[in-house]
């Protein structure tokens, strides 16, 4: 028997050889088996990845460097310097949000949590505003973050909830209805 270097072939011979001690349909079956098998392991990749030591989302309660780091960083920047909020809107809220604390309740694993939460920053950002007084709780797919958050009520993500002296006055959910600015706007001056 002749050993060729890929052993299906040298079995594909082998089998030739052989084909007169057996049945034709035998021999065809066995030789479709391998020509599969080949194609199989032909096609086939061997990927070996690198176990990461930032988890795949983010559980409890976190400060907005959290987000800037791992998996959520790629989103966080990426909506972060494209979104330009309107002017004319944010020079309106400009001194009226410093009377507010904001929870930030959202999911790194939701997309929308991975493209509004990153505007909203911007928003802050470009009103000055202090980000030590927000609350970032991050929740897992049932909406559970480690703490208890059921006095916040919390039925989709993210929800962006405003607070004035310990009183809610107001919330985003999900998405905008107007633009995160606008709704922000219509939060505070009612």
């Amino acid at each position: 028997m002749i050993f060729y270097k890929d052993p299906i072939i040298s079995i594909f011979a082998f089998s030739v050889k052989k084909i007169d001690n057996m049945n034709f349909k035998s021999t065809l079956f066995i030789l479709n088996f391998m020509l599969i098998t080949q194609f199989v392991l032909s096609q086939s990749e061997v990927v070996l990845e690198e176990k990461s030591t930032i988890p795949d989302y983010l559980f409890g309660k976190y400060q907005r460097t959290d987000l800037q780091q791992g998996e959520f960083s790629r989103f966080f920047f990426n909506e972060y310097t494209s979104y330009y909020p309107k002017k004319e809107i944010t020079d309106l809220l400009r001194n009226k949000i410093y009377s507010y604390s904001i929870t930030i309740i959202l999911g790194t694993w939701c997309g929308d949590s991975k493209e509004q939460v990153p505007k909203f920053f911007k928003i802050l950002d470009e009103l000055d505003y202090n980000t030590n007084y927000i609350e970032i709780i991050c929740v897992d797919r049932k909406k559970t973050a480690g703490i208890d958050i059921s006095k916040l009520n919390v039925e989709r993500v993210p929800t962006f909830i405003f607070f004035m002296e310990g009183i809610e006055k107001g919330r985003i959910t999900e998405t905008p209805s107007l633009t995160l600015e606008e709704d922000i706007y219509n939060i505070l001056h009612n």
